[in-house]
């Protein structure tokens, strides 16, 4: 009786097939994954940070406004209203942010920086009770970067929406956190793409 079978030939010539289509699938896949979690590390990060702000103003009755230093701000809104941890005082990418740090237990890593609050209500100064203007020194450039999984790499600024990294830019308002730039407001609603143009003001601030 004759059995049929495969030749070794056959067998091999399949799996370096099977070899080639993981190759050039697996990276793919891999990077989809890691961009939407960065997009949901986002979203959360943004809710966080303005549920903080909100609580902070409902039982204190004290907003973004009232606080002149970035260190005080952390301080008394964010370290109380949010679960932070100790962790490094400098920033994973020191080329973008060396203000006032501080880690979540979720492992996310805030820096403040370009702060300001004129703490007044005129609707044109910095930090303004109608949230129309941000708290910072200049309004062209971030006052709070997010890295969404804190130490681990790449610790690399979004640019594109098209490949989100970690590290994205907010802006802080009296009684609100607003995703800044093109490319993060991008990946915060997703939609749109930047076509890897560069962010504003990507220049260290302390």
């Amino acid at each position: 009786m004759k059995k049929l079978g495969f030749t070794l030939a056959e067998v091999l010539i399949t799996l370096v097939i099977i070899g080639v289509i993981a190759a050039m699938t697996v990276p793919t896949l891999m990077n989809n994954t890691n961009a939407q979690e960065f997009r949901s590390a986002l979203k959360k990060a943004i809710s966080a940070t303005n549920q903080a702000l909100t609580l902070h103003y409902a039982l204190e009755g004290l907003s973004a406004q009232d606080y002149t230093q970035a260190s005080d701000l952390v301080d008394d809104v964010f370290k109380t209203r949010m679960s932070v941890i100790e962790g490094s005082t400098a920033f994973t990418n020191t080329g973008v942010c060396s203000g006032t740090v501080f880690t979540t237990a979720d492992g996310m890593m805030y820096c403040v920086t370009n702060y300001s609050s004129a703490n007044n209500d005129s609707e044109t100064g910095a930090c303004d009770a109608y949230n129309l203007n941000p708290c910072a020194t200049a309004a062209t450039a971030p006052n709070l970067w997010i890295d969404v999984n804190g130490a681990k790499k790449p610790n690399t600024v979004t640019t594109s929406s098209k490949r989100p990294k970690d590290i994205y830019q907010a802006m802080i308002y009296s009684q609100k956190v607003v995703p800044y730039g093109a490319p993060t407001q991008e990946v915060m609603f997703e939609r749109g793409v930047s076509g890897g143009s560069d962010i504003s003001a990507a220049t260290t601030a302390g």
